[in-house]
């Protein structure tokens, strides 16, 4: 139950949520050899945006968590 969440906040969670779980399996697949992962350049699969992204999924999910 949302307990009278507001719709947006709801949003802001699972998008969160998403992008945590889509970071953190391209950041393992990366590590273990199994995907890209660049290190040295700056391109989309750099290890600093892939990280970047499961991070920027943390912070959506917690502003849409609230004080919950």
């Amino acid at each position: 139950m949302t307990g009278g969440r507001h719709p947006l906040r709801t949003v802001l969670i699972a998008v969160g949520l998403v992008l945590i779980a889509i970071g953190s399996a391209y950041l393992a697949g990366g590590l273990l050899g199994l995907l890209p992962l660049e290190m040295e350049q700056v391109r989309w699969n750099n290890i600093r945006i892939i990280s970047g992204v499961a991070i920027l999924g943390c912070l959506m999910a917690a502003i849409g968590y609230g004080n919950e």
